[in-house]
C-alpha cells in the first residue's frame, strides 16, 4: 500500500488571482475555466527511483553538457503526481556557481520510463546569446528540431510557424542585459491534423543552448479519432458558420502597466456561444459539448437593479481579523487555524485593501495563502479556498447543478461583496463542471453603459457540494468610456467578420466518460487569429495580418543593426523606420529614456509606487511625460538630483561618457582625472572633469575615436548612442552578472 500526502495546490492560470486578463484569453466563451491542479506527494520509502537513475537519465539526453555538475550538485525532490494525472514524476534540480556567476537547472521526469516531462537550464555565460547573436532564428529552429528527435514519441509533430516567436516586438523593453531568446511551438498530429491544446514548446538561447522545454501533451495509445475521410466539406461548414454569425457589442478592458492607467475600447465580437463546428456531423461545439441547435446569447441581467449598502463601512484592523477567523473557521480536529498578519495596501484603483495572510496547521506542517478585504466597504475581494486541497474529499459526492449553483454563487456575492453586485450582470457565457477541481467556475461581467466589459468581471468558484471555493472582484477604474453612439452599425462589423471568417481543421477532445476519443472539428479564425475583435468606432480587426513578423530594418551604414535591433526590442521608437535619420542629434532626454529602457523592464520605470512621491528636478515633475523615465535614472545612478535636467539639450559625447561610467558602477574611479593618458589628437579640448570617464569608456570600447580624435563637445547621434548602448549592454552583463536595475 502507497502512502500520499498532499503538498497544496499549482495552479495553471492565474484567473483568480490577476486582475485583466489579455483580450485574447476573453474572447471565447468556450474556453474552459482554469483548473487547479493538486499535488500529491508519494511517501520517499515507496519510491525506487533513485538521484542516480535520474542523473543518468539527464546525461543520457544531454550528453556531456552537465558533466560541470557533480553528485552532490544535484537534488532530488520527493515524487508526486497529481489530481488529474496519476503518473508519478520525479524533480532533480542542481545550482552552482562558476566563476562567480550562477548556474542552475531544473527537470521534472515521470512515468517507469523517466520521459523529461520539462526543464528550465540557466547557464553560468550567456555573453554569447547578447547582441549581436551567434545563432538566427533558422539555426535556433534547426537546433530545437533536432532536440525535439530526442524525445519519445515526437515524430508526428508539427511545428506552429504562428507560434514562433524570439524576443523582438515584445510588448515591453526588456533589459538588453539578458539573453535573446527563440522559442518554438509543436504540436501532435493525426493524420496529418493538428491536436488541440497539446503542445512541447522549445526555447533556444541565441548562443545555441537549448534551455526550456514544457510538454502539455497526453499518451494516444488509446486513443481513438474520427475518420478524416467522413469530414463534410470545408465551404459547407464555412457557410453554415457564416449563416449563423451574430456580433455583440463590447467593452474590452485594457490595462497600461507602462502608465498605470486603465482603458477601455468599444469592440464588436463574434457571438460566442460556440467554439467549432463538429466537422463530421455539422453539430456546434460548446463547452457542454455537442449540440445541434444554434447556440444563442445570453442576454444582460444585473445581479441588482439598485445598488446595495457595503457589508461594513470603514472596517477596522480588529474587525477583519475577526472577520477572517469567522469567514475561514473549520470544523475539523486536524485543521487549526492561524492568522499570521493583516496589512494594508492600496490596490491600483487607489483603495486601500487589507492584506490577511493566514495558514491551516495540520499534522507536523501547515499550508497557508492570504484573504483580501476591501478596507472602505469590508467586503471579501480576493480569496482561494485552500482547505479543500489539505482536507480528504469524498470523490463520490454528486455534485449539485448547474443552476443551484449559480444561485450560490449569487447569495455568496450578496453576503460578501454586495456594493459591486448592482454593476455585474449574470453569466452571459456558458459555464461547465470541471469534473478534476469539482467545481463550477462562474463570471459574472461588469456592464457599462448597458453592454458587458471584457477583461472586467468577478470570478466565482462553486464546489461540488455548493460551498464558495473562490471570489475575485475585478473593478478597473476606468474615467472614460467610449460612447456607444460611436460604434458603427453592427451589419458592418458582422460583413467585416464574416468576410474575415476562415476554418481550422482540428482534433479536439471533449471532457465526458470516454476521454480518449478525439473529435474532428472546424474551428473559426478570425482574420488569421482563433480570437479577434473589430475596433467598433473605426471598424479595423484589433489584430492585423502581418505577414512580416518583425518590425522594419533601420539602415545606416555604421549602425543600421544595432539600430534596427534597438528598434524591435522596443527600446527605440521611431514611427517611421525607412525615412528616420540616424545621423540626427539626440536630446538628452531621448538619449537618457533609450539608455532607461535598454537596462530596465519596460514596467521597471511604470507607476508602481517607486519614486512616486519624489521630484529629483524641479522641472520634472509627475507630469512631465519623462518623470518614471528620470527618476528610475537617478535610482540607477546615471543622473544626480539637481535642479534643472536640460531635457531638450543635444548630448556630448563626453557628457554620454559620463552617464556610460556610471551605469557601469566606474565613477569612482573616472573621478581621478589626474591618472589617466589621453592620447587623442584633441585631448586638450576634453574637460578634465570628464577625462576620466573618456578614458574609461574609450578603454572599454564603449565611445569610437573618430581619426584619432575624442570630438568631446561633437553632439551625440541617434547611430552613435545606439551603437554604444548595445556594447553597454554586454559590458553590463560581463562586469555585474546581468544585474538587473530595479
Amino acid at each position: 500500500m502507497v502512502n500520499f500526502k498532499k503538498l497544496g495546490i499549482m495552479l495553471t492560470s492565474t484567473a483568480f488571482s490577476v486582475g485583466v486578463l489579455s483580450p485574447m484569453a476573453q474572447a471565447s466563451a468556450n474556453v474552459k475555466e482554469p483548473q487547479e491542479r493538486v499535488a500529491i506527494q508519494v511517501a520517499s520509502t515507496e519510491t525506487k527511483v533513485t538521484k542516480n537513475m535520474l542523473i543518468k537519465q539527464l546525461n543520457t539526453l544531454f550528453p556531456g553538457k552537465f558533466n560541470f555538475v557533480t553528485e552532490k550538485d544535484f537534488s532530488m525532490g520527493q515524487g508526486h503526481y497529481f489530481n488529474d494525472d496519476k503518473t508519478v514524476r520525479y524533480d532533480l534540480d542542481f545550482h552552482k556557481t562558476i566563476n562567480g556567476k550562477d548556474a542552475f537547472g531544473s527537470f521534472t521526469f515521470k512515468g517507469e520510463d523517466l520521459e523529461l516531462e520539462n526543464f528550465y537550464y540557466q547557464p553560468a555565460n550567456i555573453a554569447d546569446a547578447l547582441y549581436p547573436v551567434k545563432y538566427s532564428e533558422v539555426e535556433a529552429k534547426k537546433i530545437a528540431q533536432d532536440f525535439l528527435k530526442k524525445l519519445p514519441n515526437t515524430t508526428n509533430y508539427k511545428l506552429r510557424e504562428d507560434s514562433i516567436f524570439g524576443d523582438f516586438d515584445s510588448s515591453f523593453s526588456r533589459p538588453l542585459t539578458e539573453p535573446i531568446t527563440y522559442s518554438f511551438t509543436y504540436s501532435p498530429t493525426h493524420n496529418s491534423v493538428l491536436i488541440s491544446d497539446e503542445s512541447i514548446n522549445i526555447a533556444v538561447l541565441a548562443n545555441g543552448e537549448v534551455t526550456n522545454m514544457y510538454r502539455n501533451t497526453e499518451s494516444n495509445s488509446k486513443a481513438t479519432f474520427d475518420n478524416l475521410e467522413q469530414k463534410k466539406n470545408e465551404s459547407d461548414i464555412l457557410a453554415q458558420v457564416r449563416e449563423n454569425l451574430s456580433v455583440d457589442l463590447r467593452y474590452m478592458a485594457d490595462y497600461n502597466y507602462q502608465t498605470g492607467e486603465a482603458s477601455a475600447k468599444l469592440v464588436y465580437m463574434p457571438s460566442t456561444g460556440f467554439n467549432g463546428v463538429h466537422a463530421i456531423n455539422g453539430q456546434w461545439q460548446t463547452m457542454n459539448g455537442f449540440t445541434s441547435e444554434v447556440p444563442k446569447a445570453t442576454g444582460v441581467e444585473k445581479l441588482a437593479s439598485q445598488p446595495l449598502a457595503p457589508r461594513k463601512k470603514d472596517i477596522t484592523v480588529a474587525e477583519v481579523e475577526e472577520l477572517a477567523k469567522s469567514f475561514l473557521k473549520v470544523d475539523s480536529d486536524k485543521l487549526k487555524l492561524q492568522i499570521e498578519s493583516v496589512s494594508e495596501r492600496e490596490n491600483d484603483n487607489g483603495e486601500t485593501i487589507y492584506d490577511v495572510n493566514y495558514m491551516y496547521y495540520h499534522g507536523t506542517g501547515g499550508s497557508g495563502t492570504s484573504l483580501e478585504v476591501n478596507k472602505a466597504t469590508g467586503e471579501i475581494t480576493d480569496y482561494w479556498d485552500i482547505r479543500r486541497d489539505i482536507e480528504e474529499t469524498d470523490d463520490k459526492v454528486k455534485p449539485i447543478s448547474k443552476d443551484a449553483a449559480l444561485a450560490k454563487a449569487i447569495d455568496y456575492l450578496k453576503e460578501w461583496a454586495p456594493s459591486y453586485i448592482h454593476n455585474y450582470s449574470k453569466p452571459i457565457e456558458d459555464t461547465a463542471y470541471d469534473k478534476y477541481s469539482k467545481q463550477y467556475y462562474f463570471s459574472f461581467p461588469r456592464i457599462v453603459n448597458g453592454i458587458a466589459v471584457l477583461g472586467d468581471e468577478i470570478s466565482v468558484g462553486i464546489s461540488a457540494d455548493g460551498k464558495l471555493s473562490a471570489l475575485h472582484v475585478n473593478n478597473r477604474k476606468i474615467d472614460n468610456w467610449p460612447s456607444v453612439n460611436k460604434a458603427i452599425p453592427a451589419d458592418k462589423a458582422k460583413a467585416t467578420i464574416s468576410e474575415g471568417l476562415k476554418l481550422e481543421l482540428q482534433y479536439a477532445k471533449q471532457d465526458g466518460e470516454d476521454n480518449h476519443h478525439y473529435d474532428l472539428v472546424y474551428s473559426p479564425v478570425y482574420n488569421g487569429s482563433l480570437f479577434n475583435n473589430i475596433d467598433a468606432t473605426t471598424g479595423e480587426w484589433l489584430q492585423k495580418v502581418d505577414d512580416s513578423k518583425e518590425k522594419p530594418a533601420i539602415s545606416h551604414p555604421t549602425a543600421g543593426g544595432e539600430l534596427t535591433y534597438l528598434l524591435r526590442q522596443n527600446v527605440l521608437e521611431v514611427k517611421d523606420p525607412a525615412h528616420f535619420n540616424a545621423d540626427t542629434a539626440v536630446t538628452k532626454g531621448e538619449a537618457l529614456k533609450i539608455l532607461v529602457k535598454s537596462l530596465s523592464y519596460g514596467y521597471d520605470f511604470g507607476p508602481d509606487g517607486r519614486g512616486n512621491d519624489t521630484q529629483s528636478f524641479n522641472n520634472i515633475d509627475k507630469k512631465h511625460p519623462l518623470y518614471n523615465v528620470v527618476e528610475q535614472a537617478v535610482r540607477m545612478g546615471i543622473l544626480q538630483p539637481e535642479n534643472q535636467f536640460a531635457v531638450d539639450t543635444t548630448l556630448t559625447r563626453q557628457e554620454l561618457a559620463e552617464w556610460l561610467v556610471r551605469v557601469l558602477n566606474l565613477e569612482g574611479v573616472a573621478k581621478h582625472s589626474d591618472i589617466y593618458k589621453l592620447n587623442f589628437a584633441d585631448a586638450s579640448s576634453i574637460d578634465k572633469a570628464y577625462a576620466g570617464y573618456v578614458a574609461l569608456v574609450s578603454a572599454m570600447g564603449l565611445i569610437d575615436g573618430q581619426q584619432n580624435k575624442f570630438n568631446a563637445t561633437e553632439k551625440v547621434t541617434y547611430a552613435d548612442l545606439a551603437v554604444s548602448t548595445v556594447r553597454l549592454a554586454k559590458a553590463a552583463y560581463e562586469q555585474n552578472n546581468g544585474r538587473r536595475y530595479y
